[in-house]
């Protein structure tokens, strides 16, 4: 729903409004705020309705007040504030919302397969039938992140397509591949395709 095309003060600094829509399309990816109609300008109002979102989730709970107050300062300290928030919630699983909105993107077979999970196990944790445990949600996380990176630059099918194409720079596996392995050994070695997604947004 986040389609940027201008902004308003104080997000007029490109510092700032790039450290605002990266932070802004992560916490869409995350499922905890979804906005109402399609966004192409970027305010105050819009900012502190996502940050409110995830307060309610027990995520950057000082937030929503914080950004009234750094918006009046320099351009510079806005922009590391944000990016500060940013590494909050990219520290920060939530599960509860995650699994469904992406379980929505991908569908239920092939996000369990890019998850490393069985099909029936995904389905009683969408279902709250069982608790998700927090390697499957740490695992979901690193997913959710990456989609935020790349929301501003394909559509759902070009996402899905994103995971499924060899790449030089992962030594021509796939990022599902990659993921998957990562998994099984040690979650640091999806770090690769983090920074891959990354580098869409500079």
């Amino acid at each position: 729903m986040l389609r940027l095309r201008s902004a308003r003060f104080p997000f007029d600094d490109t510092r700032v409004a790039g450290q605002a829509a990266r932070l802004l399309s992560l916490v869409e990816a995350t499922g905890v705020w979804q906005p109402k109609d399609i966004v192409a300008e970027l305010d105050l109002g819009l900012f502190q309705d996502a940050l409110s979102s995830l307060s309610a989730f027990g995520v950057a709970g000082s937030a929503v007040l914080e950004a009234e107050g750094y918006a009046q300062k320099p351009s510079e300290d806005f922009a590391a504030w944000i990016g500060n928030l940013r590494e909050v919630v990219t520290a920060s699983p939530i599960p509860d919302t995650e699994l469904p909105k992406l379980d929505e993107l991908f569908r239920t077979d092939t996000l369990a397969d890019l998850l490393g999970i069985g099909s029936s196990t995904l389905r009683r944790y969408l279902a709250n039938e069982r608790r998700v445990p927090d390697d499957v949600a740490r695992r979901a996380h690193v997913v959710t992140r990456i989609v935020g990176d790349l929301a501003g630059f394909y559509n759902e099918r070009g996402i899905r397509q994103w995971f499924s194409r060899p790449r030089v720079q992962l030594g021509g596996r796939t990022p599902t591949d990659v993921l998957r392995t990562a998994w099984e050994s040690d979650e640091g070695a999806a770090e690769p395709v983090l920074e891959l997604a990354a580098e869409l947004v500079g």
